[in-house]
C-alpha cells in the first residue's frame, strides 16, 4: 500500500484520541507563540492563512479569534476533520491533499503547517514547496515545523502514537533552508521547540516568499 494513504488510514483510526493526546496546554501555548509571529510577520490586517494538515481544527480557532486573521484548514483525514468541525465548528475545513491545492496562484497571505510536512516522502518535497509557492501571494510568510534527525519510511509504532503505523521523514535544518531556498523563500527566524515533543526534536521556523 502506499504509504501515505497508510498513514491516512490510521489517522482515520487514531483521531479523537489524537487530538486528545496533543491538545495540551503547553503545546499550545508554544503554538499560540508561533502563529503570533507568523502574523506579526505578515503584517497586514485580516490576513488569510491556509492551515495545512489542520487537525483539530484548534489553530485554525487561534488564528482567527486570537489574531484577526482569516483561515482555512485542510486535512486528508476524513475523521481529523470531522474533530475539527466539533472542536471549532465556525471554522471553514476542506478535504485536500497539501501536493495538489485546490486554491488559485496568489490565493493567501500565509500558511501554517503543522506536525505534517514530515509524512511526506522526501522525493515530493520539491513538489510539495513549489505548490506552497503558488498559491501564496509575494512577500506572503509560511511558518512550519518538522522532526530533526535523518532518514524516512514508514513507522509501524512511532513514538507520538506507539501501534499507529504512519510515514516520516526527518531533516536537518540546513537541510530545510535549502529547500526553500530553491524556491524564493528567504529564512526569517529558525527556533526548537522549547522540549522534545513524543521524544522527538522539533524545530519551527518562518521564510518569506520572494517572488520575481
Amino acid at each position: 500500500m502506499d504509504v501515505n494513504k497508510r498513514t491516512i488510514q490510521t489517522y482515520n483510526k487514531i483521531a479523537s484520541n489524537y487530538c486528545k493526546a496533543t491538545r495540551v496546554s503547553k503545546f499550545i501555548e508554544w503554538e499560540k507563540e508561533y502563529i503570533r509571529k507568523l502574523i506579526f510577520y505578515i503584517s497586514i490586517s485580516k490576513p488569510l492563512i491556509l492551515d495545512v494538515g489542520c487537525g483539530d481544527g484548534r489553530h485554525c480557532k487561534i488564528i482567527e479569534e486570537e489574531n484577526d486573521g482569516k483561515a482555512i484548514g485542510i486535512d486528508l483525514s476524513k475523521s481529523m476533520l470531522e474533530e475539527a468541525k466539533k472542536y471549532y465548528p465556525k471554522g471553514k475545513f476542506q478535504l485536500m491533499d497539501m501536493r495538489r491545492l485546490n486554491f488559485d496562484n496568489n490565493y493567501f497571505d500565509g500558511i501554517w503547517i503543522s506536525g505534517c510536512i514530515y509524512h511526506i516522502p522526501k522525493s515530493e518535497i520539491n513538489v510539495l514547496v513549489k505548490e506552497f509557492k503558488r498559491v501564496l501571494k509575494n512577500n506572503g510568510v509560511i511558518s512550519l515545523n518538522f522532526k530533526l534527525g535523518t532518514g524516512e519510511g514508514l513507522e509501524e509504532n512511532p513514538k507520538s502514537y506507539p501501534g499507529s503505523p504512519r510515514y516520516f521523514a526527518y531533516y536537518s535544518k540546513n537541510e530545510m533552508v535549502k529547500i526553500f531556498n530553491k524556491f524564493g523563500f528567504e529564512e526569517l527566524e529558525s527556533t526548537n521547540f522549547p522540549e522534545k515533543i513524543f521524544d522527538d526534536k522539533i524545530q519551527q521556523m518562518w521564510f518569506r516568499l520572494k517572488k520575481k
